[in-house]
């Protein structure tokens, strides 16, 4: 018998995740991956598996995800496009697909870049609640943005990480982290090689009681040598955080830098 012929696929989307219980498929709630596998299997007329790059949490978004799958059948990039767009559900969008090598390892990336936005305006704005954390309370930038730099580098991340995170490894490295604002949006963009559960947005909670005045912008240093959670700030909200960009060793790893 003919052994069947497969193609590997890399698929890039974007998703707001307000209406999923995350990226990863489980038994209590919709999911982004069985929203694919679902517009993905209905192209293919057969039941198509896919692997995530990233398992973002309930209520994340992502502009940038990837995720890889195998198939027998050599669609054009340009069907699964237009395909995949027809089918899918109105807040996840097929963004780009590519043909890989069909033992690609999507988890096996350069780096991931996230954005968590604040909105700090005295009024809640109704199409900007989905995917910002409002906080109606000024923040110091200059603090915030000193306490940024004691989490660049390679540090064990233990007080970032959620407590029901089952890594046993916590090292991880941060290439960038910025924080700006434009009007009344406050944007925290890291890029690293890889995070822990619920790290940026951890992160983000501490910089947030740092801006009010909570704690002063060298706590963060503290916090990190001393690898409690329980000193570390709230985890923010999960709609203020979007997955930007997923980054493999043969694209422009220069994106992660910033």
């Amino acid at each position: 018998m003919e052994r069947e012929v497969l193609y590997g696929v890399l698929l890039e989307v974007a998703y707001d995740g307000t209406a999923y219980c995350g990226f990863q498929y489980q038994e209590n709630g919709p999911t982004v991956q069985a929203a694919l596998e679902k517009a993905i299997s209905t192209l293919e007329k057969r039941f198509i598996r896919v692997k995530g790059a990233s398992r973002t949490d309930s209520g994340v978004h992502a502009r940038g995800q990837r995720l890889f799958f195998t198939t027998p059948n050599n669609i054009p990039e340009t069907g699964y496009m237009k395909g995949l767009n027809t089918v899918l559900p109105r807040d996840i969008s097929a963004v780009s697909v590519r043909k890989v090598p069909v033992d690609f390892n999507p988890r096996l990336t350069a780096g991931k870049v996230y954005i968590y936005r604040i909105n700090l305006h005295p009024v809640r704005d109704p199409f900007e609640i989905r995917w910002h954390w409002h906080y109606f309370h000024s923040l110091d930038m200059g603090r915030m943005i000193e306490a940024a730099t004691y989490i660049k580098g390679t540090h064990d991340f233990d007080c970032f990480q959620a407590a029901d995170c089952e890594r046993d490894n916590t090292t991880r490295t941060i290439y960038s982290i910025n924080v700006d604002r434009c009007g009344y949006t406050i944007e925290i963009k890291i890029s690293g090689s890889a995070f822990l559960k619920n790290m940026v947005r951890i992160i983000s909670g501490t910089l947030v009681d740092v801006g009010r005045g909570f704690r002063n912008p060298e706590y963060v240093k503290q916090l990190i040598e001393s690898k409690d959670r329980t000193q570390a700030g709230m985890t923010a909200p999960a709609c203020g955080l979007t997955l930007e960009k997923i980054i493999y060793p043969d694209e422009d790893t220069s994106v992660l830098f910033f």
